[in-house]
C-alpha cells in the first residue's frame, strides 16, 4: 500500500466509493423488502471513516491545542504539516477491509451469523488502527525526521504477513502482485480471522441444540 503512486490510490478510493454507493441502494431494497433494520450494517462504515480521518482530525487539535497555549510543544516546535492531509488517503487505502465488510454485510444480512461476525472483524481491524492515532503528535512535529515513525508504522500495517517465493508476475509492487497480496496484510487479514469466527460463534449459537438448551 505504502509504494502505491496517488493516481493509483486515488482508483483505489474511487472503486471503494463505488462498492459502498451499491451496497448502500442494495441494503436499501433488502430492508423495504423484509422490513428488518440494517443499521448495524454501518457499523463498519462509520469504523472506515473513523480510521482514515480520525488521526488527522486529532493532529488538528494537538495543532490548535498548541497555538492556543493550552498544549505545552516540545522543544523543536510544531508546524502544520503536509501529512495531514495526505495521510488520510493512505488510511484509507489501507483499511479497505472495512468497505469489503460493510459490503459483504449488506449483501449477506439475513444470515444469523452475520452480526457476530461483523462485530468481530471490526472490532479486530480497530485494534490495528490505534497504532495510527499514535501518529498524530509526530505530524505536527517540526523536526527533520517527524515522517520515518510514520512510515515504519504504515510499512508494518500495510507488509503482507507471508512473502514466500512467488512467479514474477506477482511482483507486489505491481497490480496483480497488489491484488493478490492485499488480503495477506494484517489489517484486512486479522478482520478476515474475526469475520470467520464470528460466523462460527453465531453458527454455534443458532443452532437447534444450543435453542433446545436454553431455559
Amino acid at each position: 500500500m505504502v509504494l502505491m503512486s496517488d493516481p493509483f490510490k486515488y482508483a483505489v478510493l474511487a472503486v471503494m466509493l463505488l462498492a459502498i454507493l451499491l451496497a448502500a441502494c442494495k441494503g436499501r431494497h433488502a430492508v423495504s423488502a423484509d422490513g428488518r433494520s440494517l443499521a448495524w450494517t454501518h457499523v463498519p462504515l462509520i469504523a472506515f471513516v473513523t480510521v482514515s480521518i480520525g488521526p488527522s482530525a486529532v493532529a488538528t487539535l494537538i495543532y490548535l491545542g498548541y497555538k492556543s497555549g493550552l498544549l505545552q510543544a516540545g522543544p523543536s516546535g510544531y508546524r502544520f504539516s503536509s501529512f495531514i492531509f495526505q495521510l488520510p488517503l493512505d488510511f484509507a487505502v489501507m483499511n479497505w477491509g472495512f468497505v469489503a465488510l460493510y459490503v459483504t454485510c449488506r449483501l449477506s444480512s439475513n444470515f444469523g451469523p452475520a452480526r457476530t461476525a461483523m462485530w468481530l472483524s471490526a472490532a479486530a481491524m480497530s485494534l490495528l488502527n490505534v497504532l495510527l492515532f499514535f501518529l498524530a503528535p509526530e505530524m505536527v512535529a517540526n523536526v527533520y525526521d517527524a515522517g520515518q515513525g510514520i512510515g515504519i508504522i504504515q510499512a508494518l500495517l500495510s507488509m503482507p504477513l507471508w512473502l514466500g517465493p512467488y512467479p514474477a508476475f506477482l511482483d507486489p509492487g505491481s497490480g496483480i502482485g497488489i491484488l493478490v497480496f492485499a488480503p495477506l496484510t494484517p489489517i484486512p487479514f486479522l478482520g478476515l480471522i474475526g469475520w470467520i469466527a464470528g460466523r462460527f460463534i453465531g453458527s454455534a449459537d443458532s443452532s437447534p441444540e444450543a435453542k433446545t438448551a436454553r431455559p
